[in-house]
């Protein structure tokens, strides 16, 4: 989904351009602040599109052995008998539950994950996961205090197995144990990157899941 429009929107921005480029040419002075403005939507309407088509064609997939996350600045690998659960997370709203645009995914063990995440991955998991955050506090989930200590993960981090993490995997092994404890899962992928509808995709892991259960 995070690819879709992306050759419109390029063509179209591009189209724009041109387009009040040429007819710069014929207008009044005054009239050409207006072309500016308009160019520069039609420049972000390209650049965005350029941006949709550099992530990557598959966001995930499957083999018999193993899931795989593809993302335009790395990637990560899960063997099935790592995986504990999957599901569409879910927070208390009232007397409601409300589910969440995400897949959740649990782990057994952290150690076969950290290691394999590229720095630059890293961060963007961090950022992208701070709603995340703020939704618990919106729903009384965490405090305040809480939440200011979670945007910024301690650097240092020890995994159930007794082994010692530094710097952003540090972060993110601190940031999935957060996780676990507001949403019952470690890691939370936002339904954008998946091809179908959240609980379609839930289904189709656990079919690959099962025979590990």
């Amino acid at each position: 989904m995070s690819r879709r429009n992306g050759l419109a929107l390029t063509l179209a921005g591009m189209t724009m351009m041109l387009t009040l480029l040429l007819a710069g040419y014929w207008l009044e002075e005054r009239s050409r602040l207006v072309v500016i403005f308009l160019f520069m939507v039609g420049l972000v309407i390209t650049v965005l599109g350029i941006l949709k088509l550099r992530e990557p064609v598959y966001s995930f997939s499957l083999s018999a052995d193993n899931l795989h996350f593809h993302h335009k600045i790395g990637g990560w690998s899960l063997h099935w008998s790592n995986i504990i659960r999957v599901d569409q997370p879910r927070l208390q709203s009232g007397m409601d539950l409300v589910e969440l645009p995400y897949i959740g995914i649990k782990i057994r063990d952290y150690d076969e994950l950290l290691p394999l995440m590229t720095p630059r991955l890293v961060v963007h998991l961090l950022t992208e996961q701070r709603p995340l955050l703020a939704m618990a506090l919106r729903h009384g989930a965490i405090s305040r205090h809480h939440l200011q200590d979670w945007l910024v993960e301690d650097s240092h981090y020890r995994s159930a197995n007794g082994r010692h993490y530094q710097g952003l995997a540090a972060m993110l092994g601190h940031r999935m144990t957060h996780l676990r404890e507001l949403y019952g899962y470690d890691l939370l992928i936002h339904e954008s990157n998946l091809d179908r509808e959240a609980p379609e995709f839930i289904v189709l892991l656990r079919r690959y899941l099962q025979p590990e259960i």
